[in-house]
């Protein structure tokens, strides 16, 4: 994740006056056009005025910073997803707001603030869900293994009881698959029972498995099984646990703070998982959390003590910076209506009304471009994401480009390889761009884009 740098900290201001004087020596000259040249810049430094100097300096700056600013704006990524993924893992951008990356920005240069910033976070995180304790760790997938490393660790270690339907790959940010649960614990030494199938996993399979003492279960949301069984399956794997008296631990990747039903998709409220007898939940701070990539664990007292040690003697702790972006995410979606103005949670919740202005706005602009036959403005339903999330799926109104002399295929490799990447979808005679997954700032983008394409 790349963010601004403080560029008006960083101008040498008495430098530049320096040079002012220095301006018609013609070793400095000759310097600044090395310099040029090996920092890449094709506008050559030219010797002449105070006004001039200053003017080089400004196009050095503003090509610098270009890339910088561009993705210091709400939305904008370093390419155009239209895919309607939001979750997929091969899009190693996220999502934040403004706030989130003006405080990463921020704590660069004021580090002094990290330890009450880490008090702040902490604090905020149980009053959202409703935790005892919180630790907050680089990614979802060193969550899983600290927790298996706490529990080898412990004098009487547990038996994690895992269904297979919940042994999942735990999305990355930047891999092309994240890492599958089993691998984790097995990474991690700790003692592990598979019970199930692919498809289910029976009562009688989880009142077996947890009779040992010192038994965990391990459950996943989403997991592999449809939309419609995965409450049952969780009620089973709860009602079996308590009734033996085992700990509950669950990876949360679609919790959230917020009731989110109303939207048409399933996620679960992280402060209610605890009246499930849940003691360690898992949640990613990405996801529909819509902050920066890192993992959170969140339990009990006395279920977090070896888990707090690890963290601590390993110095695994999520750096400062994350923990800045994280705080301000949760700071600005205290309310499900501030949740809604979050980039994430404005895609998700947008209405199809709006997608199909959009929508046909684009297909005007678009449509007199001789690149393609003709521009078709459709409704379909698109899944939010790959592997665990491939089930979840929402209506968006997308647009249909037809190519007048070239394959969909050569198309979509054009779009992807311009200034600003346009990620699409490769149909068999068209290409199709979601707009649920574009930010209506990059509407502009995508026109501009395509209408400066060649033909």
């Amino acid at each position: 994740m790349r963010f601004p740098i403080p560029f008006k900290d960083l101008l040498p201001i008495e430098a530049i006056k320096q040079l002012s004087q220095l301006v018609s020596q013609p070793t400095l000259v000759n310097a600044m056009k090395e310099a040029a040249q090996k920092i890449g810049l094709k506008d050559q430094f030219q010797s002449g005025n105070i006004q001039q100097i200053l003017q080089q300096a400004g196009r050095w700056m503003e090509s610098a910073a270009e890339p910088w600013l561009r993705n210091a704006q709400p939305g904008l990524l370093p390419g155009i997803n239209a895919t309607g993924e939001f979750f997929s893992n091969r899009w190693c951008s996220h999502r934040m707001c403004s706030d989130a990356i003006t405080q990463m920005n921020h704590l660069q240069s004021h580090f002094a603030e990290t330890v009450k910033l880490d008090q702040q976070l902490r604090s905020l995180l149980i009053g959202l869900t409703s935790a005892q304790v919180v630790a907050v760790v680089p990614s979802t997938t060193l969550a899983l293994y600290v927790l298996a490393l706490a529990d080898a660790s412990a004098k009487d270690r547990a038996r994690w009881v895992l269904p297979r339907v919940d042994c999942v790959r735990l999305p990355q940010a930047g891999a092309t698959q994240g890492g599958n649960v089993r691998t984790i614990l097995d990474q991690a030494n700790a003692k592990t029972y598979e019970i199930g199938t692919n498809q289910d996993c029976m009562p009688s399979d989880f009142a077996e498995a947890l009779q040992e003492p010192g038994a965990r279960l391990l459950i996943a949301s989403p997991n592999s099984l449809p939309a419609e069984s995965r409450l049952e399956h969780r009620n089973r794997g709860l009602t079996a646990a308590k009734q033996a008296g085992a700990d509950i631990a669950e990876i949360l990747l679609d919790g959230t703070i917020h009731d989110l039903s109303g939207l048409g998709i399933t996620s679960r409220v992280i402060a209610d998982a605890w009246d499930d007898g849940v003691e360690l939940i898992i949640v990613p701070g990405d996801a529909l959390l819509g902050g920066p990539e890192c993992g959170i664990i969140l339990g009990k007292q006395t279920a977090m003590e070896n888990v707090l040690k690890i963290v601590d003697a390993m110095g695994i702790h999520a750096s400062s910076i994350t923990k800045a972006a994280l705080l301000r995410t949760l700071q600005a979606s205290e309310s499900i209506e501030q949740w809604r103005q979050l980039p994430i949670g404005a895609s998700l919740s947008t209405s199809f009304e709006n997608l199909q202005n959009r929508a046909e706005r684009l297909m005007a602009q678009l449509a007199v471009n001789t690149m393609f036959e003709r521009v078709v403005v459709a409704r379909k339903s698109c899944r939010i994401g790959a592997g665990v999330w491939s089930s979840q799926r929402l209506d968006s109104s997308t647009i249909q480009l037809f190519p007048n002399s070239m394959s969909p295929s050569a198309m979509a490799e054009q779009f992807a390889a311009g200034e600003v990447p346009i990620w699409t979808n490769v149909q068999s005679d068209h290409v199709e761009l979601v707009l649920r997954s574009m930010e209506p700032d990059e509407d502009r983008i995508l026109v501009q884009q395509l209408c400066s394409a060649p033909e």
